[in-house]
């Protein structure tokens, strides 16, 4: 492979109509805060070197790319960059932020009728743009404008808006990326600049930066010739340090398979251009929930890669790639990018059917977001992205028992895991293999069988035993629990016949806006304080919630003050307890049994 290095002041490779181009096997913009931070640190440093006359070279490693001609152009390279996007954005944007300030003084000096300084300035934008922004060019005798370089689709449209000042709105996390760092630059451009009122001063300031990028900045500047040897070196460089990720390189191995065939190649990039707009861990999650979900197994730790190119591309084991076998890569990728959207909802909470039809309510969506957002239980994923095969009405019952079962399992009794995991695995497969037969009856049993082997009826008892409120937080499977048994009151007390049901759907508490309610006041003062009582104040049984609408004043009162808040309440549970007498140890250990024995018959699979 011919390769020409040349080491150079970063101002060299922009002195002569530079075309720079991010090719679609490249990643989005990805610097962070810790890239961000060691580029700034530099940019001072090398700044108050060369201001106190003492300037010094930085080097920022190297660019690697593959030269090709421009046709109708005389001497006129064009440049695809292999490894170096990252900093050469970044160059970019330090010259855009250096021309955002001087359009400032600029508006300064027309304001003041500085003509000398305006024209100056003026000056200096117009260098600066034709060098780093944009320049123009005769092609075939047509004159048209260049852009000095160009990001991948993903971040094209936003870095080009955003380098000319025009403050676009970004929509994806790689634009949060860019548009950070070009505001964060700006503002250690004008921390730097001194605080006098000459524009001169500044000027010469802005100058120093300038100087810093064209002069003091350097980078290794490797040129190929050869589109395939640039796939491999791509999948083998890292920008700065920051690596590449599963999904960077699923993306550039998919496109590469896809050389030659143009109309798979631009389809396919534009779903991984949305499939890896999420922040990066959130993706892998992605990936790794839906390879879970295709497989009935766990990609390994470090090889989520190659075993995710293997299961959904085995294409690339071949020599070469036939026109039905591009297009398969195509359709692999669109079946990604859907499941994808989906798990973006799922991991949220979000229902993720667009148009719900009965007897799908507002009530049955919010179990999905109690079981992921509330109670965090995203081990649900991977079998609810299969569990959307089933349709709406399937896959809301599939939420239910996954949201029962776990809350029992896992989140109050603490069983391993891993073996209702296997059992997961084992419905996604079944569930897939053929969605309009299965039987979800089978899913009940399998996870009965667990449960009376790892959680017995005895256990779960202890297990609400031990649940209690906790000062400072970490209460919300108590919360959880409350409004659980809220709903499924009236089943219960009309005879718990059948599944578990709630009889009255039209309710649904916010679980955000409502409170845990101690009845007996967690912080009693004076005559209120009860001996008896204080051990328990944090029970089970002293607790309730309260909706968004209930009144939740006199929380700290004695029972006799509050007992009419809890009859006005429109929770059931309040009710029962505002209908009491008195609050006794008596009545506590009542209503605890009561609570045990109520949540032992919703608690079913």
């Amino acid at each position: 492979m011919r390769v020409d290095p040349v080491h150079a002041a970063v101002g060299t490779f922009f002195s002569n109509s530079p075309m720079f181009r991010v090719p679609k096997y490249q990643r989005s913009y990805a610097w962070e805060i810790s890239e961000l931070e060691d580029y700034l640190k530099d940019l001072e440093e090398t700044y108050n070197k060369r201001k106190n006359g003492t300037p010094i070279n930085h080097f920022f490693g190297g660019m690697v790319s593959v030269e090709s001609t421009v046709t109708g152009v005389v001497n006129q390279k064009r440049h695809e960059l292999v490894d170096g996007q990252q900093r050469c954005a970044t160059f970019v944007l330090t010259i855009a932020a250096i021309i955002k300030v001087y359009q400032s003084l600029l508006a300064q000096t027309i304001s003041s009728g500085d003509t000398t300084n305006q024209s100056i300035i003026q000056s200096r934008i117009e260098r600066l743009t034709s060098r780093f922004i944009e320049f123009r060019q005769e092609v075939n005798r047509q004159t048209r404008v260049v852009e000095s370089l160009i990001l991948s689709n993903a971040d094209s449209q936003f870095f080009k808006d955003l380098i000319r000042g025009l403050d676009p709105a970004p929509s994806r996390e790689s634009h949060n990326r860019i548009k950070l760092v070009y505001e964060s630059l700006i503002s250690k451009i004008q921390e730097l600049m001194p605080s006098s009122a000459l524009i001169v001063d500044k000027l010469d300031s802005l100058e120093i930066f300038q100087l810093v990028i064209d002069s003091d900045f350097s980078i290794i500047h490797i040129v190929t010739y050869n589109t395939q040897e640039a796939y491999k070196l791509f999948q083998v460089l890292n920008d700065r340090g920051k690596s590449l990720t599963e999904g960077d390189l699923l993306r550039a191995k998919t496109l590469e398979l896809l050389e030659g065939f143009q109309t798979q190649q631009n389809s396919t990039e534009s779903y991984w251009d949305d499939i890896l707009k999420d922040k990066s861990k959130s993706t892998e999650n992605f990936l790794r929930w839906i390879y879970q979900s295709n497989n009935g197994s766990r990609a390994g730790r470090n090889t989520l890669f190659d075993d995710f190119l293997s299961s959904f591309y085995p294409q690339h084991n071949n020599a070469s790639i036939s026109n039905l076998e591009a297009n398969q890569i195509l359709v692999t990728t669109k079946t990604i990018h859907t499941e994808i959207q989906i798990a973006r909802k799922i991991s949220v909470g979000s229902w993720p059917y667009p148009n719900t039809s009965q007897p799908i309510t507002a009530w049955d969506r919010n179990r999905l977001n109690l079981l992921i957002r509330e109670l965090g239980l995203t081990v649900s994923i991977p079998i609810l992205l299969a569990s959307y095969k089933l349709g709406e009405s399937k896959f809301s019952e599939m939420t239910q028992i996954l949201e029962f079962f776990l809350f029992k399992y896992k989140v109050l009794s603490n069983a391993h895991i891993e073996a209702a995991v296997t059992v997961f695995h084992k419905h996604c497969l079944l569930i897939r293999a053929n969605p309009t037969t299965y039987n979800i009856l089978d899913f009940r049993t399998d996870l009965n069988n667990l449960m009376s082997s790892k959680v017995t009826l005895t256990q779960f008892r202890a297990a609400l035993d031990g649940l209690s409120y906790k000062v400072g937080g970490g209460n919300k499977p108590l919360k959880y629990l409350l409004m659980t048994l809220e709903h499924f009151k009236r089943w219960y007390e009309q005879g718990a016949n059948g599944n578990p049901t709630c009889m009255d759907k039209t309710r649904v508490y916010d679980f955000t806006s409502t409170t845990i309610e101690h009845v007996y006041p967690r912080n009693a003062t004076g005559t209120n304080i009860d001996s008896g009582l204080e051990p328990l104040k944090n029970s089970l049984e002293n607790l309730t919630f309260m909706g968004a609408t209930d009144n939740v004043a006199g929380s700290n009162d004695s029972f006799n003050i509050k007992r009419p808040i809890f009859q006005a309440s429109s929770v059931g549970l309040n009710i029962d307890i505002g209908n009491l007498a008195q609050w006794t140890t008596t009545e506590l250990a009542a209503r605890k049994t009561s609570l045990k024995d109520m949540a032992c018959a919703i608690f079913v699979i």
